[in-house]
């Protein structure tokens, strides 16, 4: 059982970068376009961490097929994929709004004042709000608060994608010798 649990690392690191070039990837397109903050962008970011998550579990499914993966396997395997793909993903944001595009920040807090508007939060309360977002918005902030997001929305996508990629073992006595 070591032995798997040990293979999992390099292939959460591998399957972790390809998600996370790919978020970065989306990420630019938006940026271009000019469009960074759409919803559209975080429904992509949403398909690009499901689709990396089962493409991660398929191969290490694959890759131990006879001895069969547990739902803990698979669960440790996207979680472990989306930390490491949101590691990537937090340091071109790093990049991004201190190096590239200074204003990038300013844009997120318009962003976010007119979804309260939406919302029907009042502007009292708006007005309330956003000195404190003015004050805690930084490169360092959004950055950080991407890795917890993207870990986290990958654990709760793993909790259910597990579930269909659990196998367990061809022969249960594989492992003894």
């Amino acid at each position: 059982m070591e032995n798997h649990s040990k293979r999992i690392t390099p292939l959460a690191m591998s399957f972790g970068l390809y998600m996370g070039l790919a978020l970065i990837l989306n990420s630019v397109i938006f940026y271009v376009s000019g469009d960074l903050f759409s919803p559209g962008s975080g429904y992509l970011t949403y398909a690009i961490i499901v689709a990396g998550t089962i493409m991660a579990m398929k191969a290490y499914r694959e890759e131990h097929f006879d001895a069969g993966v547990s739902y803990g396997q698979a669960l440790g395997l996207g979680t472990l994929q989306a930390l490491y793909a949101s590691l990537v993903f937090a340091f071109f944001t790093y990049v991004l709004f201190q190096l590239i595009d200074k204003s990038l920040t300013e844009k997120f807090l318009a962003v976010l004042e007119e979804q309260y508007l939406k919302s029907g939060v009042s502007e009292n309360q708006i007005d309330a709000l956003m000195p404190m977002y003015k004050k805690l918005m930084s490169p360092v902030f959004y950055s950080l608060a991407q890795i917890f997001s993207i870990t986290f929305t990958g654990l709760f996508f793993s909790l259910v994608i597990a579930i269909f990629y659990k196998k367990n073992a061809a022969n249960p006595f594989h492992e003894v010798e």
